[in-house]
């Protein structure tokens, strides 16, 4: 995973999310070589949509925290960039049944990665 704007992304974290984001974003990035494409340029933007109440549910991305939704839909922070390779998303917010989803990125893929998660209400 890379970050469009990670400057701005990584500033509205506290640090030991800056130190998670940072951990994650050398883990999950590809190496190139020369003449390849960047991971940036490799990456495939992750969009969630959920129901306008549900903005505040948490992401999780191969197991990591990496913000809640109204954060990755912000202009100024772009949208979360996922490297080639599998990937599970999971979407979480108290009260409801969590949202899990695997998703392959192609090295060749050129659209995102849309997840539409409904969070339904836990009855118990």
């Amino acid at each position: 995973m890379s970050y469009t704007r990670g400057c701005n992304r990584l500033s509205k974290l506290g640090w030991m999310g800056r130190i998670g984001a940072l951990a994650l974003t050398l883990a999950l990035a590809g190496g190139c070589k020369r003449g390849e494409l960047s991971g940036a340029e490799q990456s495939a933007p992750l969009v969630l949509e959920v129901a306008p109440g549900d903005l505040d549910a948490e992401v999780f991305v191969d197991g990591n925290y990496v913000g809640q939704v109204k954060v990755l839909q912000e202009p100024e922070t772009g949208p979360l960039l996922l490297a080639p390779g599998i990937h599970r998303i999971e979407v979480r917010k108290p009260g409801r049944f969590p949202v899990q989803v695997t998703a392959t990125v192609k090295k060749d893929r050129n659209g995102p990665v849309v997840i539409r998660a409904e969070l339904l209400e836990d009855p118990s």
